[in-house]
């Protein structure tokens, strides 16, 4: 009797748990709540039904099948899935009255409506297929005093993005705000049909996988912000294609908090004509513990630039980008840059031609230094610009503006410009040129307690000195090599300098007539010859 009464316990226990399993994983199908396939009918309400029904039944799936759908605003429930079908469009109405009314961004108001929008939700999942896409018709919107985004997700936590499609979006195709756990994989984003078109943007968000996917946009592709009080921390992007007219990858330029643990490994960027790599802390961040390795460059301008400013904003209401050159810090103290690791990079950069805008940049400000930076085993191949008539420029500080490399003006090296930094470490890097250039391939000011180990770069004879140095201190070069006639390898200039070591150098075997040349202003003993 024993014996029967556990296995009918049993047996209704396995019951209940396939009732639950079945409602959870129950499928809701949006024609069954009266959506249309039509290019014209707008079929917002009944699919925002169909979510609502699984989001109430505990959960499930949102079954988007084959046709053609337009909606406006959906709005994202937990535990709900929306899954696309093979040949499904579901395509974003070109109406804003279609958009609901959901509260400004921090950032852009103008850009704060949005196709799909989720707040205070957890365990959302889309799933796509190659063979569907969620289009948001973005070129509509080119002239509209408002652009919607594809996906706005704030404050929610497990959010999956599964081998979906995304694609032309009014303004930034998918955004987080303070949400945990997100993990998107073998996903497409394609957003090139109209202006400010970024591609995946996190701010203030944790515990964040980007494997296996492919980005192609307009503006910044991935792109981490700092607006709110909460840290983006804990990131691991790999396997990732990316193409950008701006940058690949940027940490800001919203950079109020800072950004902690970020690995970016085995990915290839391309066509990226303004920069890259982009680390800006502006708004009084900390970025720290930064892994970049493994990354192909090609076709892209200034390949990694690194900005430690102080614009000091603190996002306490909705504000529009400001680019003007007069710009004063806004009040926040200025942030820090440490602990930053570049490793297995190859480029072939294709940089701007007027202004012609290439080289790395490293800047932080006076007294206020980028700390403890490493390159290693780096192969960088330059256009080569000509005559620049710009090795003596002078690049201002413009500690406020907004931070783009291109505002700096022509850099007076072809190859890396680095400036108020300490603890730099530099290793197995080439630097080649494609055609003639006139300026050294490194200048260096302000640098401080750095090493650089076998640097290789190519120079021409008008750019006098293969690195110009200007008031740094405690510096060795260990096995640095000019490829090109030069009268000196190594120029230095400025009162402050002292403490240069150069290693395992013999003029002789290169086509420097000079190790070093020393300004007037410099002690005779700032540099010793080992």
């Amino acid at each position: 009797m024993k014996f029967k009464f556990l296995s009918t316990k049993i047996i209704l226990t396995c019951l209940v748990l396939l009732i639950s399993v079945n409602t959870i994983a129950q499928d809701y199908n949006i024609l069954d709540y009266g959506a249309k396939k039509s290019h014209n009918v707008v079929s917002t309400q009944a699919i925002q039904k169909a979510i609502d029904a699984a989001h109430k039944n505990g959960g499930g799936t949102v079954i988007v099948p084959k046709g053609q759908y337009v909606t406006g605003t959906l709005f994202l429930k937990s535990n709900v899935t929306i899954k696309m079908e093979a040949n499904t469009e579901l395509f974003g109405s070109s109406s804003l009255k279609d958009y609901a009314d959901i509260p400004l961004g921090t950032e852009e108001p103008h850009f704060s409506k949005s196709l799909f929008y989720a707040k205070g939700q957890e365990n959302i999942k889309i799933i796509g297929h190659p063979r569907s896409e969620i289009n948001g018709k973005g070129y509509m919107f080119k002239h509209s005093h408002e652009r919607p985004k594809l996906f706005r997700i704030e404050n929610c936590n497990n959010i999956e993005f599964d081998n979906a499609i995304i694609k032309n979006s009014g303004s930034w195709c998918v955004y987080f705000k303070e949400c945990d756990n997100i993990y998107i994989h073998h996903t497409s984003v394609y957003n090139k049909e109209n202006k400010n078109n970024d591609g995946m943007n996190f701010d203030g968000c944790s515990n964040v996988t980007i494997r296996d996917c492919n980005l192609q946009v307009e503006d910044d592709a991935i792109c981490l912000k700092s607006s709110v009080d909460k840290i983006c921390e804990n990131f691991l992007v790999e396997n990732c294609t990316v193409s950008s007219y701006w940058a690949s990858l940027k940490f800001g330029t919203a950079s109020k908090t800072g950004f902690k643990n970020v690995v970016v490994r085995n990915c290839q960027f391309f066509d990226s004509r303004h920069g890259a790599i982009k680390l800006l802390a502006v708004d009084g961040a900390v970025i720290e513990n930064v892994q970049i390795s493994d990354i192909d460059l090609f076709n892209c301008s200034g390949p990694i630039f690194i900005r430690l400013g102080n614009r000091g904003r603190d996002y306490s209401k909705s504000i529009k980008q400001v680019y003007k050159k007069d710009a004063k810090p806004e009040g926040r103290p200025v942030g820090k840059i440490k602990n930053i690791h570049f490793k297995n990079i190859n480029a072939r950069l294709t940089g701007r031609m007027d202004p012609p805008t290439e080289g790395l940049m490293f800047t932080g400000l006076p007294n206020h230094y980028i700390e403890n930076v490493t390159l290693e085993n780096i192969n960088f191949s330059y256009t080569g610009f000509g005559e620049t008539n710009a090795k003596n420029n002078v690049v201002k500080e413009d500690e406020a503006r907004y931070p783009e490399q291109l505002f700096f003006g022509v850099l007076p090296s072809y190859g890396m410009y680095l400036r108020h930094i300490k603890g730099l470490k530099i290793k197995n890097v080439t630097m080649g040129l494609r055609a003639n250039d006139d300026r050294p391939a490194i200048v260096m000011d302000d640098v401080l307690n750095s090493d650089f180990e076998n640097v290789t770069f190519d120079i021409k004879p008008k750019a006098g000195s293969g690195v110009l140095m200007h008031n740094s201190k405690n510096i060795n070069l260990n096995n640095i090599k000019s490829v090109g006639k030069v009268a000196a390898l190594l120029e230095v200039k400025g009162k402050m300098t002292k403490g240069i070591v150069i290693k395992n150098t013999e003029v002789k075997k290169l086509e420097a007539k000079k190790s070093f040349l020393l300004s007037e202003e410099v002690k005779r003993n700032a540099v010793k010859l080992k």
